[in-house]
């Protein structure tokens, strides 16, 4: 640096100090209280502009000259000699937030700030920051300070290329990469999602986890690009993005902007009494029908109240997980992409090609840490925040199944592979759909025998709704009247035309529904009152008295919670912070509902366990009149298979259910087949 160069420097050092003395000496002095596990301080870029504009726009357009300059004012205000460098990080640089997708050559070596969402992070890999070197030809040595990608090849003495690095007297410092998206709320439509590589040094190691939406600033660099046998390609690079801070940011429902205005019509829409109707209406229009699902749709969006704490410490679910399963056709997957469309922030997937790593979150190894082990967050951590449709969900394998119960009910992805142990967070509701495995669902049979999804599984959902497409000529009328106008409707758009029936339009707009919600999600929280309170008292105990009567099981104490939720999430849709009597009985209703179509055995007794073990008492019962059968047919070879069908039937036992029952026996180890048409029980030991 020539002596113009060094005032100039001085100049800009001094500026820096006494900037640092007006505005962040409390934050320095803490910071050196805490010093060496504390070592940078946040410096908003907005209180440099109130400062000095003139030095907040050289920091902009020449980050690598004036924030080395920055750091080192930062040192000498020290009250001791350092032994391990501080960093002043800036934050705040919102006149250059461009999208993560449109970054580009325009914006090299400039500083910007990425509103990021965190899909990878690598391993901690050390990284030299003063090298050494002995030049093998010469004997002569250098010590030089790395760059991220700029080591020294030639000698400076001999000008050979012969340097070789001593290891063990150079400097090192920890370095992380990181893949970086733009958040899904940020994008609209199906725009695609687009990586950038990130890179982290020092005390910003393992400060954050993937999943987590944070705000980046940092410098755009370049770097040769390579070709498949590792060579470099001068002509062409590869971006990447220099970290100068880390912020963590609030995962909301939306980051949308609701403005006074909006504010003011979202308040004056909450006083009109049918307001949960006509949201419930704006829900996939297009569909026919299908009110008590879209009724149950409009709740998961709002959510029940979120945050809250059992006496332990616990926390309480407040997302509300939907299952549709039913006939193929029946616009399942339409009414998940409706959803979708509303959420925000909303992924669809469909369970034919995802794994469980895809859907939760996984430890690979991959190119992100060069064959070391990375962290990759799947699409439940990254709509953490918002909701996860998963079509197909039936034929998403029993090894991901099994991922998915800690995800859906305590809301966290634990993973343990390689020696890494991490846990996400995973706070988003899922709308899934699943198709029978005989074609129709059939509501005679137990769900769990027509889906490919354990009990285990069906009890992590709030709400499971049967879709049957049920033959009834006024009803099949108004579906294709329905369908056919919003054709003709369509048709005549593109064609021009202008004298045509327009079908219903939704009573409220897709953006302002998805700013109602929002609002709703953001500012509203309720609380059970003891009207409510005491009716979902009184329906648990009268079903429970019931089932006492008939020995069935209509209810178990998970469902309260669920109940509550529904409730909750009716009383944010009215914008109202106490739970009344309606908001308990809309709850009550909707379970209802799905426990008359699901939950009803042959004699007419509601039995939760038909949903949600698979194992409900009149099948209990059945399996233990044949397994008595077999204990009494056997005179010692074994019972005959014939006479347990035939006595089976006489205590009205169909053929088909005693062959179901005796195969699931056999499955489970408490009856074995001896020879061909003998059965026989399994003895087991005494304890």
């Amino acid at each position: 640096m020539d002596s113009l160069d060094a005032v100039a420097s001085g100049q800009i050092e001094d500026r820096f100090t006494e900037f640092f003395n007006s505005y962040y000496i409390d934050q320095i002095n803490d910071m050196y209280v805490s010093y060496p596990k504390k070592r940078s301080v946040l410096i908003d870029t907005k209180d440099l502009e109130r400062y000095d504009v003139d030095l907040a726009t050289e920091l902009q357009e020449n980050p690598d000259v004036i924030m080395p300059i920055a750091s080192s004012a930062l040192t000498k205000l020290s009250p001791s000699d350092l032994k391990e460098p501080v960093y002043a990080r800036f934050f705040g640089s919102e006149a250059n937030m461009p999208l993560i997708q449109d970054v580009g050559s325009e914006h090299i070596n400039k500083l910007l700030t990425l509103d990021s969402l965190v899909v990878k992070r690598s391993e901690i890999i050390p990284r030299v920051q003063v090298a050494k070197f002995k030049c093998t030809f010469c004997g002569s040595t250098i010590e030089t300070k790395i760059d991220k990608d700029d080591v020294p090849e030639i000698c400076p003495q001999c000008k050979r290329r012969a340097l070789k690095q001593i290891n063990n007297e150079s400097k090192f410092i920890n370095m992380q990469r990181l893949a970086v998206q733009d958040p899904l709320e940020r994008l609209r439509g199906s725009t695609p999602t687009w990586h950038l590589e990130v890179v982290i040094d020092d005390d910003l190691v393992n400060t954050i986890i993937p999943g987590d939406r944070v705000s980046i600033t940092g410098i755009l660099r370049i770097r040769p690009r390579r070709n498949a046998k590792g060579k470099e390609d001068k002509s062409l690079f590869t971006p990447f993005f220099d970290t100068v801070s880390l912020r963590p940011k609030q995962k909301e429902f939306a980051e949308l902007d609701i403005t006074g205005e909006d504010e003011a019509a979202i308040l004056e829409m909450s006083k009109d009494p049918n307001i949960f109707d006509k949201i419930t209406k704006s829900i996939a229009p297009s569909i026919y029908g299908y009110d008590e699902i879209k009724s149950a749709l409009a709740l998961q969006l709002f959510g029940g109240t979120a945050e809250k704490k059992l006496i332990d410490g616990g926390a309480i679910r407040s997302d509300i997980h939907i299952m549709l399963i039913g006939d193929p056709g029946s616009a399942k997957t339409r009414l998940l992409q409706a959803v979708t469309a509303i959420v925000p922030k909303g992924i669809y997937v469909s369970g034919k090609s995802t794994t469980s790593a895809g859907l939760t979150a996984s430890a690979e190894r991959d190119e992100l840490s060069e064959g070391g082990w990375t962290l990759k967050a799947g699409a439940l951590v990254l709509g953490s925040g918002g909701e996860v449709s998963i079509d197909e969900f039936d034929k998403i394998s029993e090894e991901d199944k099994s991922s998915l119960l800690e995800a859906l009910e305590s809301q966290t992805i634990s993973v343990a592979k390689a020696g890494i142990v991490a846990r996400f967070s995973a706070k988003t509701s899922v709308l899934a759909a699943a198709n029978p495995k005989f074609g129709r669902f059939d509501k005679n049979a137990y769900p769990s025998d027509q889906f490919n999804i354990s009990p285990a599984l069906l009890s992590r959902f709030d709400l499971i709704f049967p879709i049957q497409d049920i033959m009834d000529e006024e009803q099949d009328k108004s579906i294709a009247r329905h369908i056919l106008l919003q054709h003709e409707s369509a048709g005549a758009k593109v064609s021009g035309a202008t004298n045509y029936e327009q079908p219903q339009l939704p009573p409220i707009t897709p953006e302002m529904l998805r700013k109602y919600i929002a609002y709703a999600k953001r500012h509203i929280n309720p609380r059970l009152t003891q009207e409510a309170s005491k009716r979902i008292e009184d329906y648990y105990l009268n079903l429970r008295s019931k089932g006492m009567r008939t020995g069935s099981t209509p209810i178990t104490p998970r469902q309260i919670e669920g109940l509550v939720r529904m409730a909750e999430a009716s009383t944010k849709s009215r914008l109202s912070n106490k739970i009344e009597l309606k908001d308990a009985e809309l709850a009550i209703a909707l379970f209802q509902y799905m426990f008359k179509t699901l939950g009803v055995d042959s004699a007419g007794n509601l039995d939760i366990d038909r949903i949600m073990t698979g194992f409900p008492k009149e099948k209990i019962s059945k399996m233990n009149q044949i397994v008595a059968l077999i204990k009494k047919l056997d005179e010692g070879s074994g019972a005959d298979y014939k006479r347990v069908l035939d006595d089976a039937e006489a205590l009205n036992i169909s053929r088909v259910d005693t062959t179901k029952y005796v195969n699931e026996l056999e499955r489970s180890g408490d009856i074995y087949t001896p020879k061909p048409g003998i059965l026989k029980l399994v003895k087991r030991e005494e304890e």
